[in-house]
């Protein structure tokens, strides 16, 4: 009897009403076009010699740690924002778990405010809300395409230098059109791939040093 009277007021206490906004996440748009033309740069074995593309960011609820409702738990995972209003952000529900009496869930809510609850949103616009460890942060949108290129320095055997050409679409190596090339420094000190062109100034196992002449086209 105890469990059902708790049950109840719980539910009273998470009857607050709420209406999810879907007016978007915030969309950023960062262009990478690094280094400039001309620029004299010194850069170590892993580092990125060339960058080219776009990358478009969105806002994310980083939930650290599952959040064990009586009517709710909230898996520790990345949750996607759907909208916001000027006291909440709205981000989607994908993988919270409801109790077999709990109405459906439609989102989940956080107050703008530095500690506010977790809140799980349902169809009718009631709110279940619990404390729990999360972050705000920006991650690769779901909803446009990041996309980059990049030359990497990998080390010089002999005359020859070894460069690594990655691509990256929403922040995922694309393994098929990743190549490691080798270049003989003896023949020229001018290097290239897919437009990028680099004059190497100096170079060793740990190091080297370069002017870009042309990013990737």
């Amino acid at each position: 009897m105890f469990k059902f009277i708790l049950l109840a007021v719980v539910v009273l206490l998470s009857s607050g009403c709420a209406t999810v906004k879907y007016n978007g996440g915030d969309i950023k748009r960062t262009k990478i076009d690094y280094p400039e033309v001309g620029a004299i740069v010194t850069a170590y074995v892993g580092d990125n010699l060339v960058a080219k593309g776009t990358i478009y960011e969105s806002n994310v609820l980083v939930v650290h740690k599952l959040i064990d409702g009586i009517l709710y738990d909230i898996p520790p995972k990345k949750y996607h924002q759907l909208g916001y209003d000027q006291k909440d952000v709205f981000y989607a529900s994908d993988g919270v778990v409801q109790n077999p009496i709990a109405d459906p869930v439609r989102a989940l809510s956080l107050g703008k405010r530095s500690g506010s609850q977790l809140c799980v949103v349902t169809i009718f616009g009631g709110t279940s809300c619990y404390e729990g460890k999360y972050s705000r942060k920006r991650h690769a949108s779901e909803s446009s395409d990041s996309f980059q290129q990049t030359l990497i320095y990998s080390g010089r055997i002999g005359n020859k230098v070894n460069i690594s050409y990655r691509e990256f679409s929403n922040n995922t190596a694309r393994p098929a059109f990743n190549n490691d090339v080798e270049y003989d420094l003896s023949t020229s000190n001018i290097i290239g791939y897919k437009g990028a062109k680099l004059a190497i100034i100096k170079a060793d196992n740990s190091s080297i040093t370069y002017k870009l002449i042309s990013n990737f086209r």
